[in-house]
């Protein structure tokens, strides 16, 4: 059985509790999920994993609180984002190229047969 130390712990919970209660709070708007549950739940898998998370730099420790709670938020029922919808339309990309970039990149894969080859310079 592990032990934890916690007066270490309750210090980690005052460093990091505030901004886990915004991240929550932005999370559960509009969503069935409590955001106060949420920070517990995150928190108590923290707990879980403290001996470890102790040794990380905030950095690191952040990351980890994060992606417990989008982890515990989607298990409660939350609908994470979609991170996709951010991100350039590939068509949009493609239309971005120069010329001569679009062509090749319009080829098929290595190993299928081309229709037409490309010979150019740059």
């Amino acid at each position: 059985m592990v032990t934890v130390n916690l007066h270490a712990f309750g210090e980690f919970v005052r460093k990091h509790r505030p901004a886990l209660e915004v991240r929550a709070a932005k999370l559960c708007t509009g969503s069935p999920v409590d955001s106060t549950e949420l920070v517990g739940e995150t928190l108590e898998r923290a707990l879980s994993v403290f001996e470890r998370l102790q040794d990380q730099d905030t950095t690191a420790v952040t990351q980890w609180l994060d992606g417990a709670m989008s982890r515990c938020f989607a298990r409660m029922g939350g609908q994470l984002p979609d991170s996709r919808s951010a991100a350039p339309d590939l068509q949009q990309t493609f239309d971005l190229l120069r010329a001569r970039f679009r062509e090749v990149y319009g080829q098929p894969a290595f190993g299928k047969s081309a229709s037409a080859t490309t010979a150019w310079r740059m």
